[in-house]
């Protein structure tokens, strides 16, 4: 058998003001052809699990590309037009195939359009048309569209959050695929969107809303005749009309059950909706916490300056308030800042110098701070991730310099990343078990491989694009009524 595979990724935060280009992906990864082969092979993501079934059923895979950028603004019409075409050229070269494989995201917004992955999976299907299946991973924070549902034979979501069942959906997704290809299961498929926006710091699946929503789900994957059942919490920063929870059920045949458990789902979102709502204390009274906690490190999370949701990665309030204090055994990891970067490489390891960091993007979520320190180490910013997430992948956070600050560290990096592997702190010299505190700036995945190793953790109500109190952005274009943006009452 003969199966195409493909990978176009992109989370977009339609609040941010920077643009997702070429550079951005090329930053990321963008690969062609049999790049993608080597190097996702034997990696806990999506197209590793895709590329281990394969192998183990003896199935061609034709590989056209691998393309994703860190989460930002909207991806440019440019370098969406130039994948999109490329990935369609290599489909229309690739001649008679047994199936699609496309890893997508569920949640990129190109310039001039709302939804990239429908506009990309709809000309997918005109290009192998009706009989050939096309089966897609999509990330749990996919705002998924009806075009998506119409065009693709079965979407497959993440079933965790922090995701660390990537390279299980990939085997599913390639799995199901096989299965259809070969007649031996015939889709049917039920889908829904409950008038639902929920925050992303709610949207952990250790506890919550999403556990229950997912323990109901897994009580209805033992029905043998229910193929998987996905709910998608979706990427509430994404204002756009479909953005927002929805689930999906695909059954054998049998069109009546996958709507019964889809109403089941969505009724039961619905009533505990407002267990997706978050609070965080302020970034003074957390700061002041960790401090007085015995035991280390203590995470504090600065989960509005999430680089894995669009924000920055840039803001300073947790910086200004460690220095404020005089708080030592401390990293910051970790702060975006390339021209600092710059600085520091110029001065050089062991040099003491003064500068401007952070708050470059949006002074509104705090301004540059000032800091005299030395410059610890330096480092091309490559690493190996070790985690439950990306295992296996390789990590590029561009030139990256160490700035000790009176034993406050602060990590500052050329390339977007959020801190989601302690292998991030560790490869620039600092034992992250040994501090303190650590600042992270993640949402949720942090939570994967921080909290086996955290005394405490303490998630923080700074400023930022990825916050999770809604109130604070104006949205225009997403369905209304929706809560909570709405108190609306359903039906």
């Amino acid at each position: 058998m003969r199966v195409f595979i493909a990978m176009f990724a992109h989370e977009t935060n339609t609040f941010s003001s920077l643009p997702t280009g070429r550079r951005e992906f090329e930053a990321r990864d963008l690969r062609w052809g049999g790049e993608l082969l080597e190097a996702y092979r034997g990696t806990g993501t999506c197209l590793g699990g895709m590329i281990d079934v394969a192998a183990a059923r003896g199935v061609t895979l034709v590989p056209s590309v691998a393309a994703a950028a860190s989460p930002a603004g909207r991806v440019t019409a440019a370098l969406y037009a130039e994948v999109r075409s490329r990935l369609l050229a290599d489909l229309r070269a690739a001649g008679a195939l047994d199936g699609v494989l496309l890893d997508l995201h569920g949640a990129m917004v190109p310039e001039g359009l709302a939804d990239g992955e429908g506009d990309l999976l709809r000309a997918v299907r005109a290009a192998v048309g009706p009989a050939v299946p096309i089966a897609t991973t999509l990330d749990f924070h996919a705002n998924v569209t009806r075009e998506m549902v119409a065009c693709a034979s079965l979407l497959h979501g993440y079933k965790t959050y922090p995701h660390v069942d990537m390279d299980a959906r990939g085997r599913e997704a390639a799995t199901r695929l096989l299965e259809v290809a070969t007649g031996r299961l015939r889709p049917t498929v039920a889908f829904r969107q409950p008038p639902l926006l929920p925050p992303i710091a709610g949207q952990l699946t250790a506890r919550g809303p999403m556990r229950r929503l997912y323990d109901l789900a897994g009580e209805m994957e033992r029905d043998p005749k229910v193929v998987s059942v996905s709910v998608f919490a979706g990427f509430p920063l994404a204002d756009i009309h479909d953005a927002g929870l929805s689930v999906y059920v695909a059954t054998d045949g049998d069109q009546a059950l996958a709507d019964r458990l889809a109403d089941r789902l969505a009724a039961t979102a619905w009533e505990h909706r407002r267990d997706f709502l978050h609070t965080a204390p302020p970034v003074r009274e957390a700061v002041a916490r960790a401090l007085a906690l015995d035991g280390r490190p203590v995470v504090l999370a600065d989960i509005a300056d999430n680089p894995g949701g669009g924000a920055p990665g840039d803001t300073t309030e947790i910086l200004r308030e460690l220095l404020r204090v005089g708080a030592r055994h401390a990293t910051v990891a970790c702060l975006w800042d390339p021209a600092a970067v710059r600085a520091c490489v110029a001065a050089g390891v062991g040099a003491t110098l003064t500068l401007e960091v952070g708050g470059r993007v949006d002074p509104a979520h705090g301004a540059p701070v000032a800091v005299t320190g030395r410059v610890r180490t330096l480092s091309d910013g490559r690493f190996v991730h070790k985690g439950p997430m990306f295992r296996g992948l390789e990590g590029r956070l561009g030139p990256t310099a160490v700035l000790d600050v009176n034993d406050l560290k602060v990590i500052l990096i050329s390339q977007r990343w959020q801190t989601l592997d302690p292998e991030m702190i560790r490869f620039v010299g600092i034992d992250p078990g040994a501090e303190k505190i650590l600042v992270v700036k993640s949402s949720v995945h942090y939570r994967a491989a921080f909290e086996p190793i955290a005394h405490a953790i303490l998630e923080v109500d700074a400023p930022g694009l990825s916050s999770s109190n809604l109130a604070r952005f104006t949205f225009t274009n997403v369905r209304r009524p929706i809560f909570p943006l709405d108190d609306v009452a359903l039906g």
